[in-house]
Protein backbone atom coordinates (compact mmCIF):
# COMPACT_ATOMS: atom_id res chain seq x y z
CA UNK A 1 0.00 0.00 0.00
CA UNK A 2 1.31 3.35 -0.94
CA UNK A 3 2.31 6.46 1.26
CA UNK A 4 -1.10 8.34 0.54
CA UNK A 5 -3.35 5.78 1.13
CA UNK A 6 -1.68 4.67 4.45
CA UNK A 7 -2.39 8.46 4.99
CA UNK A 8 -5.41 8.37 3.97
CA UNK A 9 -6.33 5.37 6.67
CA UNK A 10 -4.69 7.63 8.81
CA UNK A 11 -7.89 10.22 8.53
CA UNK A 12 -10.36 7.50 9.23
CA UNK A 13 -10.76 6.26 5.33
CA UNK A 14 -9.74 5.44 2.36
CA UNK A 15 -7.90 7.53 -0.49
CA UNK A 16 -9.91 6.46 -3.69
CA UNK A 17 -8.83 8.76 -5.53
CA UNK A 18 -5.52 7.25 -5.24
CA UNK A 19 -6.45 3.39 -5.45
CA UNK A 20 -8.40 3.84 -8.89
CA UNK A 21 -6.96 5.94 -12.02
CA UNK A 22 -8.30 6.18 -15.25
CA UNK A 23 -6.71 2.76 -16.88
CA UNK A 24 -5.41 1.22 -13.69
CA UNK A 25 -6.77 0.23 -10.20
CA UNK A 26 -4.94 -1.19 -7.02
CA UNK A 27 -4.35 -4.55 -6.35
CA UNK A 28 -5.48 -3.96 -2.79
CA UNK A 29 -9.38 -3.07 -3.94
CA UNK A 30 -9.04 -7.19 -4.62
CA UNK A 31 -8.05 -8.11 -1.25
CA UNK A 32 -8.67 -5.94 1.82
CA UNK A 33 -11.43 -6.57 4.07
CA UNK A 34 -11.77 -3.05 5.09
CA UNK A 35 -12.78 -2.13 1.62
CA UNK A 36 -15.30 -5.24 1.23
CA UNK A 37 -17.23 -4.12 4.24
CA UNK A 38 -17.23 -0.96 2.95
CA UNK A 39 -18.93 -1.92 -0.43
CA UNK A 40 -21.06 -3.71 1.22
CA UNK A 41 -22.17 -0.61 2.66
CA UNK A 42 -22.13 1.51 0.24
CA UNK A 43 -23.17 -0.14 -2.82
CA UNK A 44 -25.09 -3.40 -1.59
CA UNK A 45 -27.04 -1.76 1.21
CA UNK A 46 -27.60 1.93 0.17
CA UNK A 47 -27.88 1.15 -3.73
CA UNK A 48 -30.60 -0.93 -6.20
CA UNK A 49 -29.66 -4.72 -6.29
CA UNK A 50 -31.00 -7.55 -8.04
CA UNK A 51 -32.88 -9.94 -6.63
CA UNK A 52 -34.99 -12.22 -8.72
CA UNK A 53 -37.62 -11.85 -11.59
CA UNK A 54 -41.36 -11.85 -10.52
CA UNK A 55 -41.63 -15.20 -12.48
CA UNK A 56 -40.17 -16.82 -9.89
CA UNK A 57 -43.13 -16.57 -7.58
CA UNK A 58 -45.69 -16.27 -10.07
CA UNK A 59 -48.51 -17.25 -7.54
CA UNK A 60 -49.76 -16.19 -4.15
CA UNK A 61 -47.61 -18.13 -1.99
CA UNK A 62 -44.47 -19.45 -3.82
CA UNK A 63 -41.44 -18.06 -2.41
CA UNK A 64 -37.83 -18.14 -2.99
CA UNK A 65 -35.08 -17.12 -0.19
CA UNK A 66 -32.15 -14.93 -1.87
CA UNK A 67 -29.68 -12.31 -0.34
CA UNK A 68 -29.53 -8.81 -0.30
CA UNK A 69 -26.00 -8.08 0.46
CA UNK A 70 -25.39 -10.17 2.77
CA UNK A 71 -28.68 -10.55 4.69
CA UNK A 72 -31.21 -13.29 3.98
CA UNK A 73 -34.40 -12.12 2.37
CA UNK A 74 -37.77 -13.95 1.29
CA UNK A 75 -39.10 -12.55 -1.96
CA UNK A 76 -43.54 -14.32 -2.40
CA UNK A 77 -46.57 -13.11 -2.97
CA UNK A 78 -49.20 -12.51 -0.26
CA UNK A 79 -53.02 -14.04 -0.62
CA UNK A 80 -53.82 -10.63 -2.92
CA UNK A 81 -51.17 -11.63 -5.20
CA UNK A 82 -48.76 -8.43 -4.77
CA UNK A 83 -45.42 -9.12 -4.49
CA UNK A 84 -43.88 -9.02 -1.04
CA UNK A 85 -39.52 -8.64 0.17
CA UNK A 86 -38.99 -9.25 3.70
CA UNK A 87 -36.22 -9.95 6.50
CA UNK A 88 -35.77 -13.47 6.26
CA UNK A 89 -35.14 -12.85 10.39
CA UNK A 90 -38.04 -13.15 13.35
CA UNK A 91 -38.32 -10.39 15.05
CA UNK A 92 -38.78 -12.35 18.27
CA UNK A 93 -35.12 -13.68 18.52
CA UNK A 94 -33.38 -13.41 15.30
CA UNK A 95 -33.34 -17.15 13.50
CA UNK A 96 -34.20 -17.30 9.56
CA UNK A 97 -38.09 -18.25 9.43
CA UNK A 98 -37.63 -19.89 6.32
CA UNK A 99 -34.53 -22.32 4.62
CA UNK A 100 -35.91 -23.69 2.22
CA UNK A 101 -34.50 -21.96 -1.48
CA UNK A 102 -38.29 -21.65 -2.66
CA UNK A 103 -41.70 -23.46 -2.39
CA UNK A 104 -45.37 -22.36 -1.83
CA UNK A 105 -46.90 -21.68 1.78
CA UNK A 106 -49.01 -19.32 3.06
CA UNK A 107 -47.03 -19.46 6.15
CA UNK A 108 -43.89 -18.90 7.77
CA UNK A 109 -42.95 -20.69 10.74
CA UNK A 110 -40.15 -19.91 13.16
CA UNK A 111 -37.96 -23.40 14.22
CA UNK A 112 -37.09 -21.67 17.53
CA UNK A 113 -40.11 -20.69 18.95
CA UNK A 114 -42.89 -21.07 16.21
CA UNK A 115 -43.95 -17.50 15.77
CA UNK A 116 -46.13 -17.77 12.82
CA UNK A 117 -46.11 -15.23 10.00
CA UNK A 118 -48.74 -15.05 6.51
CA UNK A 119 -47.63 -14.50 3.26
CA UNK A 120 -48.30 -10.87 3.58
CA UNK A 121 -45.51 -10.92 6.92
CA UNK A 122 -47.82 -10.65 9.51
CA UNK A 123 -47.65 -12.08 12.86
CA UNK A 124 -50.27 -14.17 13.14
CA UNK A 125 -49.93 -17.28 16.25
CA UNK A 126 -47.46 -17.79 18.30
CA UNK A 127 -47.26 -20.19 21.49
CA UNK A 128 -48.67 -19.01 25.01
CA UNK A 129 -48.92 -15.31 23.63
CA UNK A 130 -50.75 -14.00 26.92
CA UNK A 131 -47.02 -14.24 28.59
CA UNK A 132 -46.23 -11.14 26.79
CA UNK A 133 -48.65 -9.50 28.90
CA UNK A 134 -52.27 -7.33 27.66
CA UNK A 135 -50.46 -4.54 25.93
CA UNK A 136 -48.31 -7.12 23.88
CA UNK A 137 -49.35 -5.87 19.88
CA UNK A 138 -48.96 -8.45 17.35
CA UNK A 139 -48.52 -6.16 14.50
CA UNK A 140 -45.99 -4.59 15.84
CA UNK A 141 -43.99 -7.90 15.18
CA UNK A 142 -44.35 -8.85 11.34
CA UNK A 143 -41.44 -9.85 9.15
CA UNK A 144 -39.30 -6.55 8.77
CA UNK A 145 -40.32 -5.36 5.17
CA UNK A 146 -37.12 -4.50 2.80
CA UNK A 147 -37.66 -0.24 2.34
CA UNK A 148 -37.40 -0.11 -1.58
CA UNK A 149 -38.26 -2.89 -4.01
CA UNK A 150 -39.23 -2.10 -7.31
CA UNK A 151 -38.91 -3.74 -11.01
CA UNK A 152 -38.80 -3.12 -14.47
CA UNK A 153 -40.62 -5.78 -16.82
CA UNK A 154 -40.16 -8.42 -14.54
CA UNK A 155 -36.66 -8.06 -12.83
CA UNK A 156 -37.21 -7.17 -9.42
CA UNK A 157 -34.35 -5.06 -7.26
CA UNK A 158 -34.41 -3.86 -4.28
CA UNK A 159 -32.32 -1.73 -1.54
CA UNK A 160 -32.17 -1.29 1.97
CA UNK A 161 -32.10 2.08 2.30
CA UNK A 162 -35.18 4.11 2.05
CA UNK A 163 -33.98 6.74 -0.01
CA UNK A 164 -32.03 7.36 -3.16
CA UNK A 165 -32.58 7.46 -6.97
CA UNK A 166 -35.72 5.55 -8.47
CA UNK A 167 -34.94 2.38 -9.76
CA UNK A 168 -35.93 3.77 -13.58
CA UNK A 169 -32.75 5.93 -12.43
CA UNK A 170 -30.54 3.65 -11.78
CA UNK A 171 -31.01 1.27 -14.38
CA UNK A 172 -30.17 4.21 -16.87
CA UNK A 173 -29.56 2.87 -20.48
CA UNK A 174 -28.77 -0.61 -19.10
CA UNK A 175 -32.51 -0.91 -19.08
CA UNK A 176 -32.09 -0.72 -22.80
CA UNK A 177 -30.86 -4.52 -22.73
CA UNK A 178 -33.55 -5.91 -20.72
CA UNK A 179 -36.07 -4.48 -23.39
CA UNK A 180 -34.04 -6.12 -26.10
CA UNK A 181 -34.22 -9.74 -24.10
CA UNK A 182 -37.91 -9.44 -23.37
CA UNK A 183 -38.80 -7.96 -26.71
CA UNK A 184 -37.36 -11.53 -27.90
CA UNK A 185 -40.78 -12.44 -26.56
CA UNK A 186 -43.89 -12.42 -28.79
CA UNK A 187 -45.43 -11.25 -25.62
CA UNK A 188 -42.61 -9.32 -24.05
CA UNK A 189 -41.97 -11.56 -21.17
CA UNK A 190 -39.66 -13.80 -20.00
CA UNK A 191 -39.63 -16.58 -16.93
CA UNK A 192 -37.01 -17.49 -14.76
CA UNK A 193 -38.18 -20.94 -13.42
CA UNK A 194 -36.07 -23.67 -14.50
CA UNK A 195 -34.05 -23.67 -11.09
CA UNK A 196 -30.48 -22.06 -10.41
CA UNK A 197 -26.76 -23.89 -10.41
CA UNK A 198 -24.69 -21.90 -7.61
CA UNK A 199 -20.81 -22.09 -7.40
CA UNK A 200 -19.18 -21.13 -4.55
CA UNK A 201 -15.90 -19.47 -5.78
CA UNK A 202 -12.96 -18.29 -3.87
CA UNK A 203 -12.54 -14.66 -5.74
CA UNK A 204 -13.42 -11.19 -5.19
CA UNK A 205 -16.81 -9.97 -6.20
CA UNK A 206 -15.65 -7.54 -8.71
CA UNK A 207 -13.57 -10.08 -10.99
CA UNK A 208 -16.82 -11.86 -11.75
CA UNK A 209 -18.27 -8.07 -12.56
CA UNK A 210 -14.87 -7.33 -14.88
CA UNK A 211 -14.75 -10.57 -16.60
CA UNK A 212 -19.22 -9.81 -18.29
CA UNK A 213 -17.51 -7.13 -20.87
CA UNK A 214 -14.05 -8.86 -21.21
CA UNK A 215 -13.97 -10.24 -24.81
CA UNK A 216 -10.17 -10.70 -24.60
CA UNK A 217 -9.59 -13.55 -22.59
CA UNK A 218 -12.23 -16.08 -24.28
CA UNK A 219 -10.29 -17.28 -27.04
CA UNK A 220 -7.35 -18.39 -24.38
CA UNK A 221 -9.41 -19.35 -21.21
CA UNK A 222 -12.16 -21.07 -22.88
CA UNK A 223 -9.66 -22.55 -25.57
CA UNK A 224 -9.58 -25.88 -23.88
CA UNK A 225 -12.95 -26.24 -23.50
CA UNK A 226 -13.61 -25.97 -27.30
CA UNK A 227 -16.50 -22.69 -26.51
CA UNK A 228 -14.58 -21.37 -29.53
CA UNK A 229 -14.67 -24.12 -32.14
CA UNK A 230 -16.06 -23.67 -34.78
CA UNK A 231 -16.22 -19.49 -34.34
CA UNK A 232 -14.89 -17.25 -37.10
CA UNK A 233 -11.74 -16.39 -36.36
CA UNK A 234 -12.17 -12.66 -36.63
CA UNK A 235 -15.28 -13.09 -33.84
CA UNK A 236 -12.96 -12.52 -30.82
CA UNK A 237 -11.21 -9.43 -32.36
CA UNK A 238 -11.39 -5.75 -32.90
CA UNK A 239 -12.25 -6.13 -36.74
CA UNK A 240 -15.41 -8.25 -36.02
CA UNK A 241 -17.46 -4.87 -35.81
CA UNK A 242 -18.86 -5.69 -32.39
CA UNK A 243 -18.09 -3.21 -29.60
CA UNK A 244 -17.81 -2.45 -26.05
CA UNK A 245 -19.71 0.22 -24.55
CA UNK A 246 -19.46 1.74 -21.23
CA UNK A 247 -23.43 2.81 -20.56
CA UNK A 248 -22.90 4.69 -17.39
CA UNK A 249 -23.66 4.34 -14.09
CA UNK A 250 -21.46 0.75 -13.64
CA UNK A 251 -22.94 -0.92 -16.51
CA UNK A 252 -21.59 -2.18 -19.40
CA UNK A 253 -22.57 -4.21 -22.70
CA UNK A 254 -20.69 -6.01 -25.44
CA UNK A 255 -22.52 -4.82 -28.28
CA UNK A 256 -22.49 -7.39 -31.44
CA UNK A 257 -25.40 -5.20 -33.40
CA UNK A 258 -22.69 -2.97 -34.94
CA UNK A 259 -21.49 -6.26 -36.65
CA UNK A 260 -24.82 -7.01 -37.76
CA UNK A 261 -25.84 -4.12 -39.50
CA UNK A 262 -23.27 -4.57 -42.12
CA UNK A 263 -25.30 -7.55 -43.47
CA UNK A 264 -29.27 -7.61 -44.23
CA UNK A 265 -31.82 -9.19 -42.39
CA UNK A 266 -32.26 -12.29 -43.41
CA UNK A 267 -35.48 -13.43 -44.77
CA UNK A 268 -37.95 -15.83 -43.35
CA UNK A 269 -37.38 -18.47 -46.02
CA UNK A 270 -33.43 -18.71 -45.03
CA UNK A 271 -35.00 -19.82 -41.21
CA UNK A 272 -35.24 -23.73 -40.63
CA UNK A 273 -38.15 -24.89 -37.81
CA UNK A 274 -38.05 -23.53 -34.76
CA UNK A 275 -36.19 -20.43 -35.77
CA UNK A 276 -38.61 -19.53 -38.70
CA UNK A 277 -41.80 -20.06 -36.34
CA UNK A 278 -39.99 -17.89 -33.86
CA UNK A 279 -39.39 -15.03 -36.53
CA UNK A 280 -43.15 -15.79 -37.55
CA UNK A 281 -44.82 -14.94 -34.14
CA UNK A 282 -42.42 -11.79 -33.75
CA UNK A 283 -43.49 -10.49 -37.51
CA UNK A 284 -46.98 -10.79 -35.94
CA UNK A 285 -46.23 -8.03 -33.18
CA UNK A 286 -43.55 -6.12 -34.93
CA UNK A 287 -43.73 -6.66 -38.86
CA UNK A 288 -41.63 -8.81 -41.04
CA UNK A 289 -38.78 -6.56 -41.15
CA UNK A 290 -38.38 -5.35 -37.44
CA UNK A 291 -38.90 -9.04 -36.81
CA UNK A 292 -35.86 -10.22 -38.53
CA UNK A 293 -33.72 -7.51 -37.30
CA UNK A 294 -34.73 -8.24 -33.65
CA UNK A 295 -34.28 -11.63 -34.01
CA UNK A 296 -30.51 -11.43 -36.49
CA UNK A 297 -29.51 -9.00 -33.23
CA UNK A 298 -30.34 -11.22 -30.94
CA UNK A 299 -30.18 -10.98 -27.11
CA UNK A 300 -28.05 -9.12 -25.07
CA UNK A 301 -24.52 -9.47 -23.42
CA UNK A 302 -24.23 -6.89 -20.82
CA UNK A 303 -23.77 -6.02 -17.16
CA UNK A 304 -26.24 -4.34 -14.77
CA UNK A 305 -24.33 -2.90 -11.85
CA UNK A 306 -23.85 -4.14 -9.17
CA UNK A 307 -24.63 -7.61 -9.38
CA UNK A 308 -26.39 -8.90 -12.70
CA UNK A 309 -25.13 -10.54 -15.73
CA UNK A 310 -27.60 -10.86 -18.90
CA UNK A 311 -25.64 -13.69 -20.67
CA UNK A 312 -28.06 -14.22 -24.02
CA UNK A 313 -29.99 -17.19 -22.87
CA UNK A 314 -29.42 -17.07 -19.09
CA UNK A 315 -28.84 -14.99 -15.92
CA UNK A 316 -25.96 -14.86 -13.85
CA UNK A 317 -26.26 -13.09 -10.37
CA UNK A 318 -22.70 -12.37 -8.19
CA UNK A 319 -23.37 -12.88 -4.41
CA UNK A 320 -20.47 -11.23 -2.38
CA UNK A 321 -19.79 -13.35 0.30
CA UNK A 322 -16.29 -11.94 1.56
CA UNK A 323 -13.23 -10.17 0.76
CA UNK A 324 -11.94 -13.57 -1.42
CA UNK A 325 -14.83 -15.07 -1.76
CA UNK A 326 -18.41 -15.07 -3.83
CA UNK A 327 -21.24 -17.46 -5.01
CA UNK A 328 -22.13 -17.03 -8.38
CA UNK A 329 -26.13 -17.98 -9.91
CA UNK A 330 -26.87 -18.94 -13.08
CA UNK A 331 -29.93 -20.16 -14.66
CA UNK A 332 -31.62 -20.41 -18.39
CA UNK A 333 -34.04 -17.94 -19.36
CA UNK A 334 -37.62 -19.03 -21.65
CA UNK A 335 -39.16 -16.80 -23.48
CA UNK A 336 -42.97 -16.58 -22.94
CA UNK A 337 -44.96 -16.81 -25.81
CA UNK A 338 -42.16 -19.32 -27.89
CA UNK A 339 -42.71 -23.19 -28.73
CA UNK A 340 -41.75 -25.35 -25.82
CA UNK A 341 -38.87 -26.90 -27.95
CA UNK A 342 -37.47 -23.58 -28.75
CA UNK A 343 -36.75 -23.42 -24.79
CA UNK A 344 -35.72 -26.48 -24.21
CA UNK A 345 -33.03 -26.24 -26.86
CA UNK A 346 -32.04 -23.07 -24.89
CA UNK A 347 -31.72 -25.09 -21.58
CA UNK A 348 -29.76 -28.08 -22.91
CA UNK A 349 -27.36 -25.19 -24.23
CA UNK A 350 -26.95 -23.69 -20.75
CA UNK A 351 -26.65 -26.98 -19.51
CA UNK A 352 -23.39 -27.67 -21.62
CA UNK A 353 -22.11 -23.77 -20.60
CA UNK A 354 -22.61 -24.15 -16.64
CA UNK A 355 -22.67 -27.07 -15.42
CA UNK A 356 -20.01 -28.34 -13.68
CA UNK A 357 -18.72 -29.98 -16.77
CA UNK A 358 -19.47 -26.98 -18.97
CA UNK A 359 -17.30 -25.07 -21.34
CA UNK A 360 -17.72 -21.88 -19.48
CA UNK A 361 -18.20 -21.34 -16.15
CA UNK A 362 -15.65 -24.19 -14.81
CA UNK A 363 -13.16 -22.14 -16.72
CA UNK A 364 -13.80 -18.64 -14.97
CA UNK A 365 -14.03 -19.91 -11.88
CA UNK A 366 -10.62 -21.34 -12.55
CA UNK A 367 -9.49 -18.21 -13.57
CA UNK A 368 -10.75 -16.14 -10.78
CA UNK A 369 -9.41 -17.83 -8.20
CA UNK A 370 -6.11 -17.79 -9.37
CA UNK A 371 -6.57 -13.94 -9.77
CA UNK A 372 -7.52 -13.74 -6.52
CA UNK A 373 -4.36 -15.43 -5.62
CA UNK A 374 -1.86 -13.97 -7.27
CA UNK A 375 -3.82 -10.69 -6.25
CA UNK A 376 -3.06 -11.00 -3.02
CA UNK A 377 0.98 -10.26 -3.61
CA UNK A 378 1.52 -6.93 -3.38
CA UNK A 379 3.92 -6.53 -6.54
CA UNK A 380 3.13 -5.63 -8.60
CA UNK A 381 0.58 -2.58 -6.77
CA UNK A 382 -1.66 -2.16 -10.03
CA UNK A 383 -3.86 -4.02 -12.42
CA UNK A 384 -3.98 -2.71 -15.69
CA UNK A 385 -6.84 -1.69 -17.29
CA UNK A 386 -5.68 0.59 -20.00
CA UNK A 387 -6.50 -1.60 -23.56
CA UNK A 388 -8.11 1.32 -25.73
CA UNK A 389 -7.68 4.18 -23.77
CA UNK A 390 -7.82 7.67 -25.60
CA UNK A 391 -9.30 5.76 -28.56
CA UNK A 392 -12.86 5.40 -27.23
CA UNK A 393 -15.38 7.77 -28.46
CA UNK A 394 -18.51 8.48 -26.09
CA UNK A 395 -18.49 5.82 -23.86
CA UNK A 396 -17.63 3.17 -27.11
CA UNK A 397 -14.76 1.00 -27.61
CA UNK A 398 -13.40 -1.98 -30.02
CA UNK A 399 -14.58 -5.12 -28.82
CA UNK A 400 -11.38 -6.73 -26.89
CA UNK A 401 -10.69 -3.16 -24.88
CA UNK A 402 -11.73 -2.35 -21.34
CA UNK A 403 -13.61 0.29 -21.66
CA UNK A 404 -16.64 -0.97 -19.82
CA UNK A 405 -14.56 -1.84 -16.71
CA UNK A 406 -12.97 1.32 -16.50
CA UNK A 407 -16.94 3.02 -16.77
CA UNK A 408 -17.62 0.49 -14.07
CA UNK A 409 -14.43 1.75 -11.79
CA UNK A 410 -15.22 5.42 -12.33
CA UNK A 411 -18.67 4.90 -10.79
CA UNK A 412 -17.21 2.56 -8.29
CA UNK A 413 -15.29 5.19 -6.81
CA UNK A 414 -18.05 7.58 -7.05
CA UNK A 415 -20.01 5.84 -4.87
CA UNK A 416 -17.43 4.56 -2.53
CA UNK A 417 -16.13 8.17 -2.18
CA UNK A 418 -18.89 10.32 -2.18
CA UNK A 419 -21.80 7.99 -1.55
CA UNK A 420 -23.29 8.67 -4.87
CA UNK A 421 -22.52 8.09 -8.43
CA UNK A 422 -19.95 9.99 -10.66
CA UNK A 423 -22.04 11.79 -13.08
Amino acid sequence: MSGNELEGRERGGVAWGDLIVEGRVSGQLYVDAEIFEAEMERIFHRGWVFVGHESEVASPGEFVTRRLGRAPVVMTRDDAGALRLFSNRCPHRGATICALEGGQSRYFRCPYHAWTFDSAGQLVSLPAEDGYGPSFDRSQFGLAPVPRVDSYRGFVFASWCPDGPTLLEHLGRSAQMIDRLCDLSPVGQIELRAGWLRHRIGANWKLAAENVCDFYHPPVTHASSGLVAGVPATYFSDVSGAVVRDLGGGHGEIDHRPMHARSTPRPAESYQGLRRRHLELLAERDGQVSAAARLQEGPPHGFVFPNLFIAELSIFVIEPVAVGDMTHRQTPIAWVGLPDELNRRNLRSFEGGFGPAGMVEPDDAAVWERLQLGLRAREPAWVVLQRGVGRDVDGVGRLLDETAMRGFWRHYRGLMAAGEATP
